[in-house]
């Protein structure tokens, strides 16, 4: 045996290091997958913090079992054999050589304090000519959805036949004459984003600024109901809240001023954060705008700044979006979960990541 399950962690799998393994000839790893394969070493929560207890050991064991294994996107696998390797894994002692890029390695699960996300770049986008180009520009993505007949998240929509009036695109049509039938919430919803282009762009007359005026603040008192709602689940009394987490509650405020609804994929099924859940996850999770003193000791928060927090959730959701897709091809009518041992893992930590079966984000947060 060239490698035991605990060396492999040791020198590879504690650092998250893309590896490209060679296997024994006529193992059952090289009839199955070839000769080689690249990809990342995988570890459920509990098998790390074994694994970190172990190698403190004055004698470490040289254990042969199996190591799950998440393969480069290079590799042409079928789905049967992705997940063999994600449930199941590779046998250490199939594996006859690693080779592995040498560059500066940190053990992420280990880290404590806040961190930041790893392998950033700054892309400076060429500048837009104003709001009109901005308008024409999200209608133009947006009717790209529409005419591929793929579904629309839910604010999406809304958006869509918001941009669809303020340009006076094809509003003799019959799709756009039923729009007219929807329920009254919804409608106004479009006049919103309609009133807000124009306003924008060149400015409202004296009667459509009352009409936004009215709107907007109908809005907002809709944002502070939910917020309210999350302060009371908190369990405590809201005067105490809201004198105790002053602070907390006016960045969350901050942050719910300015959201609607965040898409993450645009695949046949949209995945999307929708305003109450996003209210959920920074109440509860986000250490900045954590409310509640409960919560501070039995959930876990982010190990990242405020504003790292959506770029996460989309790192997450990206790494398990052909499997989402696939689950909801094969069974649209149940939730998908990936909980517990079947976690996500991203840069040290283990997340619980469930989708409700029409894609709107339900429960997402970090293990550990």
């Amino acid at each position: 045996m060239n490698f035991s399950f605990e060396e492999i962690y040791s020198m590879y799998g504690q650092y998250d290091t893309f590896v490209v393994l060679e296997f024994h000839y006529n193992s059952d790893e090289y009839k199955f997958f070839g000769c080689r394969l690249m990809g990342v070493f995988k570890y459920a929560e509990n098998e790390r913090i074994e694994l970190e207890r172990v190698l403190q050991l004055e004698q470490t064991p040289r254990t042969d079992i199996k190591t799950k294994f998440y393969p480069s996107s290079l590799e042409k696998l079928t789905n049967d054999k992705i997940e063999l390797l994600d449930r199941f894994g590779l046998q250490c002692s199939s594996i006859n050589a690693i080779s592995a890029y040498k560059r500066s390695r940190k053990n992420r699960f280990k880290e404590i304090g806040i961190k930041e996300i790893p392998n950033q770049i700054t892309i400076q986008l060429p500048k837009i000519g104003g709001w009109q180009q901005l308008n024409r520009l999200r209608f133009n993505f947006l009717n790209t959805i529409y005419i591929s007949k793929k579904p629309f998240a839910p604010y999406q929509e809304i958006e869509y036949w918001g941009l669809r009036k303020h340009l006076g695109f094809d509003l003799d049509k019959e799709d756009y004459k039923l729009i007219k039938n929807r329920d009254s919430h919804f409608l106004q919803q479009i006049r919103l984003i309609e009133l807000s282009c124009k306003l924008n762009e060149s400015g409202l007359h004296k009667e459509e600024i009352k009409e936004w005026a009215y709107l907007r603040s109908k809005k907002m008192k809709y944002k502070q109901e939910i917020i309210e709602s999350e302060i009371i689940k908190s369990g405590e009394k809201m005067k105490n809240v809201m004198t105790q987490f002053n602070v907390q509650l006016e960045e969350l405020k901050k942050c719910c001023n300015s959201f609607d609804e965040e898409n993450f994929c645009f695949g046949e099924k949209p995945i999307y954060l929708s305003f109450d859940r996003f209210v959920h996850i920074f109440a509860r999770h986000v250490s900045e705008t954590q409310i509640g003193e409960r919560f501070s000791s039995e959930k876990t928060v982010f190990q990242y700044k405020l504003e790292n927090i959506m770029y996460l959730i989309k790192m997450v959701v990206e790494t398990v979006s052909s499997e989402i897709q696939e689950h909801f091809k094969r069974i649209p009518e149940q939730p998908f979960k990936r909980i517990g041992k079947r976690a996500v893992y991203i840069d040290g930590h283990y997340y619980r990541l469930e989708i409700e079966t029409n894609g709107s984000i339900l429960n997402f947060h970090p293990y550990n």
